[in-house]
């Protein structure tokens, strides 16, 4: 790992400071909803000579995706990531690559090499981030061309989900090497929920051109936070089974996922630069 960010990667990372984040990610979504087969055609067909998207394990509905978003937020095929055999363990909640993890003290998390930031302030200041002290993080950057639904790590209730306003700058490795305290600055989606092993949150982080977070327990409820911090408490709380479906990104970005110290050790061999594939065991 570099020891920290060069004067390039700064410079590249400057124009993120006064580009209109909010007002270019709002054009991107309107663009990507269109079911226009002028705009739809041409951005599908140039997004996938950009990137190695790999169709194979998807399901591609008859007649082709509807839109960028459909394509984008395309769903895979039955089978295609399994679940760990062991019961009891973690399942990685998502396709993309290792950024970080380790253990949670003094209740900070490891950005980058010489950045962090505080478990209380991902979580807008809720006091549960108190239970968190002594567990682990680990966060997964989701690439332009990786599946980017997010699934639940393991059985638990949801108790509390909380949306997040802020930036939407870029969540990419060099990014996160610049600029100070990144996922806790952007919008994001928290998921808090209880397991039989203690709390485990899962935190959707936004981005440019990446801030719809959709869940399916409110598909039809707003994807971006507004202008203040927002909780939802459902009752009933819902529960969700190692491997279902949380929620996506609408467009895609990145995920932290904290699990309390009830919980196992994360395995060995998760380093930063891993390419991490959903339902691959962390434990």
């Amino acid at each position: 790992m570099a020891d920290g960010p060069g004067a390039w990667e700064r410079v590249r990372t400057w124009p993120q400071h006064v580009l209109p984040q909010k007002t270019l990610t709002a054009l991107a979504t309107r663009l990507s909803a269109s079911r226009r087969r002028w705009i739809r055609g041409p951005l599908v067909g140039g997004f996938r000579r950009m990137f190695p998207v790999d169709l194979a394990e998807a399901r591609v509905p008859e007649g082709g995706f509807e839109s960028f978003d459909a394509f984008f937020t395309r769903a895979l095929r039955p089978g295609a990531r399994p679940m760990p055999e062991d019961p009891g363990a973690l399942a990685c909640p998502c396709d993309g690559t290792l950024s970080q993890c380790g253990p949670i003290s003094d209740g900070r998390i490891v950005q980058a090499k010489g950045r962090d930031f505080t478990v209380s302030e991902l979580l807008a200041g809720d006091p549960r981030a108190a239970d968190y002290e002594g567990g682990r993080f680990l966060t997964v950057y989701l690439a332009p061309h990786d599946y980017h639904r997010v699934h639940a790590p393991v059985d638990g209730r949801l108790v509390s989900e909380i949306r997040v306003p802020g930036r939407l700058f870029s969540v990419s490795a060099a990014t996160g090497r610049v600029i100070d305290r990144l996922y806790a600055r952007n919008e994001r989606m928290v998921a808090l929920f209880e397991t039989d092993e203690g709390p485990i949150a899962v935190i959707m982080v936004a981005a440019m051109l990446v801030a719809g977070i959709e869940t399916t327990w409110d598909p039809h409820g707003e994807r971006r936070p507004g202008r203040r911090v927002r909780r939802l408490d459902p009752d009933p709380a819902p529960r969700l089974a190692r491997g279902e479906e949380l929620g996506r990104f609408h467009w895609g970005s990145t995920v932290v996922l904290l699990a309390g110290p009830g919980h196992r050790a994360w395995r060995s061999g998760l380093v930063p630069g891993r390419t991490m594939r959903l339902g691959e065991p962390l434990t």
